[in-house]
């Protein structure tokens, strides 16, 4: 990307307020994010998303539109153009980037970085995300197991759920934060949590269970659970059984 074009980004992502940043990440997770993907995400999917009225949610993707970061077409809903992409995948990595610091640095539960990452990550100067993403090495994911995009990214590599794999598949974990707490609780248990090495050892036919080895142990898994959880599929040749948890999160991933 040319020198000028990424400065040109960057002083535009300093002048998008904290409701701008939230309304472009909401529609990038409901449109690029969504299973399948879907070209549109419409005003009222959006406030339910951010738990907004839909006239605040209309309100916060006109103003998108008037800086050419959306498209809102009536009774289509609202796409993000090229530049709305990359500012939602820029808001998107510095929240993980956050999320990573409280994790790694201050100790917090992966499952509780997603919560405070929100409530100071839209104050900070870009040159501390830089900064923070250097000192914390240059980490590959967010706590919760998701990829942490370039600086210049325009897209993020999806991760197919859990029950899209087949049997001998090896995959890495990644949990959502927004995981009913629940069922983080359940996963727990069964030591599936983000940065663990699962191998699939079973499917059952007609929406069945799979049976999964995780650190050397079978583990059984319905299949509305298997779909709230995401992974990163691993080559499995050659490969043998999973005895491991594999934490992941500091290998260094091209974008």
């Amino acid at each position: 990307m040319p020198k000028g074009t990424l400065l040109l980004l960057k002083t535009m992502e300093h002048t998008l307020t904290r409701s701008d940043r939230e309304m472009l990440k909401a529609i990038y997770r409901l449109t690029k994010g969504a299973r399948p993907a879907v070209p549109a995400a419409h005003t009222g999917a959006l406030a339910e998303s951010l738990r907004v009225s839909p006239g605040t949610a209309t309100a916060a993707v006109k103003k998108l539109a008037e800086r050419a970061l959306v498209q809102h077409q009536p009774y289509r809903g609202v796409e993000l153009t090229h530049s709305g992409s990359r500012a939602a995948v820029a808001a998107i990595r510095r929240h993980r980037i956050v999320e990573r610091f409280l994790a790694d640095m201050l100790g917090y539960a992966w499952n509780e970085a997603d919560r405070l990452a929100g409530s100071f990550e839209h104050e900070l100067p870009q040159e501390v995300e830089d900064r923070l993403f250097m000192a914390l090495d240059r980490p590959a994911t967010c706590p919760h197991g998701f990829p942490i995009p370039a600086s210049d990214g325009v897209d993020i590599p999806q991760m197919p759920p859990l029950y899209a794999l087949e049997p001998g598949d090896l995959a890495v974990v990644a949990v959502p934060g927004s995981t009913d707490a629940d069922v983080v609780a359940f996963l727990d248990t069964l030591g599936l949590r983000p940065g663990v090495t699962v191998e699939v050892r079973e499917k059952h036919p007609f929406d069945g269970p799979l049976v999964l080895r995780v650190a050397g142990e079978d583990r059984t898994v319905s299949e509305k659970v298997a779909n709230q959880i995401y992974v990163k599929k691993e080559a499995s040749t050659n490969r043998g059984p999973v005895d491991e948890a594999v934490p992941e999160d500091r290998k260094e991933q091209a974008v």
